[in-house]
């Protein structure tokens, strides 16, 4: 890999010494605003042809190149959703003649009260750009009423278990941010917090550059939320329930004026999860073997209430912003199993019993945060400078575990209580400069601080069968504190040359961690400077294709609970401990996309690799008789490589299809001193989405999932399939949108994951409840209007409106 590296490198350093002269440039803003616009699509036509030269999108911020384009006469078109389409003509190139400079391009917004024509228009769902892929939050129907983790359902290797829980290319390890900023949770939390109507899209960087974090093992999810409008006032309200009994209502208003605008928005969300769970565990301790079933229902909320507000003001050449949101939120898990248990000792059985098991899991806290920032433009050429300040606290954190067992005339036998009481505070300030030194090429540099402060304590009740009442551990008592500052400083070098784009960037990263604990024997200090290295190459094809290459080297840092150095509990039979010393993961992911327009249709294809050394995963083994205990270890070295592909075909005017498939090997060195040797496993998961338009104001949608299996370093998951469907009705012209979903709507999906050790087998099977039905409803004013003042179907020249 070392060596593909060197001559990936060495070909981006040949591509400058044979610069040619661009032939056409540009810049796309909104009219009045000189806001730039990079999700617009620029198509490029030659004379007396109805086929496009070129199909591009522009830079972050606006301006666009076409280079080795041959003499001739052509028609340029300008697309963006919301916005009037923009037309030039006659653009003569000749050998004679210099850059064609077409200046500052200004899209007029879309004027109420003219829209005579619907548009009928099915956008893109995965877009394609130089370092990120681009998920339309819009295209998904079956995300009305839920979270960005329904619209990430159908990405190419993107996998939801039955629980929820996220995993990217088979790790769980990717960092979420909003709008650039860190999430208030994180991982897959993060994801189920966010409601999808406040969503404008989802960006995934896989191979995120060096102006980005370089946490995350798989990359960044950043969520873009909505907050572009027309002039006045402008919103959206969304209600939503299920059979599952989720609710939730939320809102979003902005009032937009000349050179000042403000919203103000929030929800109150129970995202419920209901399921039937089976868990069939063998624990052997000495010579004590124990073996346990557990069987009923289990049913989890993902919970966020909150608020939020922000205003910008814009003058000639700066703008300054102010955001800030507060709420409450977290997440609640309860069981209610029958539990059997068989004790025996050297093969004589010793105890058995039958109990009645009760368990209750709280995660909350309450969260303030704020944001002020300002973005400063020397000129109209890219020439920018901006800088922000975030600060998140959050208080009333706690993280609460109850664990019960009654026999069946309901007198408790077995029992625990356990506290995480804890404070956090997350900061984060940055500031970053862009200097175009010519018209193709920039170099970006930066500075940014970012810290993490967790402080608190651990407290645990047991139950007394014979007094009958819960005692304190204090054995068990601990307090903690734990904080982590890195030091980041970053340039970019980018620019294009003939087809070729290119972005070459270092980042410099330096880390102080400091751990402290009751536990005096595990109190570490760390401190380290890093460098991490970032390429992204592009070429641009003739008709708009395109190929993308890119590399990144990444890292995963120890967060509190991989390091707490105290035995804590799930519950009375699930123990846990931190290790203090664990490392941090290392990860070198390499990627290469293609992607091809042919005529309506669109294919991309993505190959990746991924390693990772030092590996970080949660191990398994017994503890005590029926305890098992969870550990964080590195367990070795694993590998990634596989093939995504993604085909968006319209198969009629009114038949859109998207199919989504990824294969991918994976294999597990495991160098921890366990049974287990080196797992692998061939991973795939298909997804099949039909959106169909059955009316001017209907449009039914059809996915099929089947998601394969895949190995631990322990274990393995089983594959398992579903199939969902959703009805959308426009009302009110167009104001007021219900859909109405159908999720596994042949009551297929299954769960299992098994751990098999020489010391311990476990087998768990969870099948979510049936029917899962929901109802959400839309209302949108002003800006959210969906007509326009012509018709547009959706063709391939304009993929990428609203990105």
């Amino acid at each position: 890999m070392k060596s593909l590296f060197f001559l990936y490198t060495l070909l981006c350093l040949t591509l400058t010494v044979s610069a040619s002269i661009p032939r056409i440039k540009g810049k796309v803003v909104e009219a009045g605003k000189n806001t730039p616009i990079d999700y617009a699509d620029i198509i490029l036509i030659e004379k007396g042809k109805t086929n496009p030269v070129l199909h591009t999108l522009p830079e972050t911020d606006g301006g666009f190149i076409l280079s080795d384009i041959k003499d001739g006469e052509y028609s340029l078109l300008v697309r963006a959703v919301g916005f009037d389409v923009y037309t030039r003509s006659g653009i003569v190139l000749n050998t004679s003649a210099s850059v064609f400079n077409l200046g500052i391009i200004e899209m007029k917004p879309l004027e109420q009260g003219l829209a005579e024509v619907e548009i009928v228009a099915q956008k893109r769902q995965v877009i394609y750009k130089l370092d990120k892929k681009v998920i339309d939050a819009s295209n998904n129907l079956l995300a009305s009423g839920g979270s960005a983790v329904d619209i990430l359902e159908n990405t190419p290797s993107i996998r939801v278990d039955a629980e929820g829980e996220v995993t990217f290319r088979g790790s769980s390890g990717f960092a979420v941010y909003v709008d650039g900023k860190p999430s208030v949770f994180s991982g897959s939390q993060a994801l189920e917090q966010i409601p999808s109507g406040h969503i404008e899209n989802i960006e995934i960087i896989t191979t995120p550059s060096a102006r980005h974090d370089t946490g995350g093992d798989v990359g960044i999810i950043n969520i873009i939320t909505k907050k572009h409008s027309l002039q006045g006032l402008n919103g959206m309200v969304n209600l939503t329930g299920s059979t599952m009994l989720s609710r939730g209502v939320d809102f979003l208003l902005t009032q937009q004026e000349k050179a000042s605008r403000w919203y103000v928005g929030g929800g109150w969300n129970d995202r419920l999860r209901k399921s039937k769970f089976r868990q069939e565990k063998t624990t052997i301790v000495s010579d004590v073997t124990t073996i346990s079933d557990s069987d009923g229902p289990r049913e989890s909320n993902n919970f966020d209430y909150s608020l939020k507000a922000g205003w910008m003001y814009t003058l000639p050449k700066t703008t300054f912003n102010v955001d800030v949101q507060g709420g409450y939120g977290g997440r609640t898990r309860k069981g209610d199993l029958d539990y059997k248990e068989e004790q025996s000792k050297a093969g004589v059985p010793v105890s058995s019993g039958d109990y009645i098991s009760h368990d209750d899991y709280d995660l909350h806290e309450t969260y303030y945060q704020g944001t002020v920032g300002f973005a400063h433009k020397f000129n109209d050429k890219g020439h920018d400078l901006t800088g922000s300040y975030y600060l998140k606290y959050g208080g009333d954190a706690m993280e609460y575990f109850q664990s019960d067992l009654f026999n069946y005339q309901g007198e408790r036998q077995q029992g625990h209580r356990a506290w995480e009481d804890e404070h956090r505070w997350t900061m984060r300030g940055n500031l970053d400069y862009i200097f175009p030194y010519r018209e193709t090429g920039r170099i970006e540099g930066g500075y940014q601080y970012f810290s993490y402060l967790e402080d608190g304590d651990y407290s645990m009740q047991f139950w007394n069968p014979e007094k009958k009442e819960f005692y304190w551990r204090d054995d068990i008592y601990n307090t903690f504190y734990f904080k982590y500052g890195i030091h980041s400083i970053y340039a970019i070098v980018a620019d294009s040359y003939r087809n070729f784009d290119f972005q070459l960037g270092l980042r410099g990263e330096h880390t102080h961690r400091v751990l402290r604990s009751s536990k005096e024997w595990a109190n570490r200090t760390y401190d380290k400077f890093e460098f991490f290295l970032s390429a992204h190459l592009g070429y641009n094809l003739p008709g708009g294709d395109k190929i993308l290459a890119s590399y990144s080297r990444r890292i995963t840092r120890p967060e509190l609970f991989f390091m707490e150095p105290y035995i804590t509990y799930r519950d009375y039979y699930s123990a846990e401990i931190g290790n203090p010393d664990i490392r941090n993961e290392y990860i070198n992911s390499y990627e290469l996309n293609y992607k091809k327009n042919i005529g309506e249709h669109a294919l991309s294809a993505s190959v990746f690799h991924r390693s990772r050394k030092d590996k970080i995963e949660r191990l398994r083994v017994p503890y005590e008789a029926g305890v098992t205990l969870d550990s964080m270890a590195n367990v070795g070295h694993d590998y990634s490589t596989g093939l995504e592909i993604s085909a968006q075909i319209q198969a009629t005017r009114k038949w859109n299809i998207n199919l989504n498939g990824s294969y991918y090997h994976y294999k597990i060195e495991n160098e921890y001193k366990t049974e287990s040797g080196d797992e692998t496993s061939n991973n795939y998961e298909i997804t099949l989405n039909n959106s169909y338009d059955a009316g001017k104001t209907t449009r039914v949608q059809l996915d099929g999932n089947f998601v394969g299996p895949s190995v631990t370093t322990q274990g393995k998951t089983d594959a398992f399939w579903y199939v969902n469907l959703a009805v959308r009705q426009q009302l009110l012209s167009r104001k007021l949108n219900a859909t109405l979903s159908f999720r596994d709507v042949f009551n297929s999906a299954r769960y299992v994951s098994n751990i098999n050790t020489a010391n311990l087998k476990s087998v768990t099977h969870i099948r979510p409840n049936y029917p899962l039905i929901t109802l959400s409803l839309s209302y949108t004013f002003n800006n959210f209007k969906a007509k326009g003042s012509q018709n547009k179907e959706n063709h391939d020249l304009f993929e990428g409106t609203n990105h």
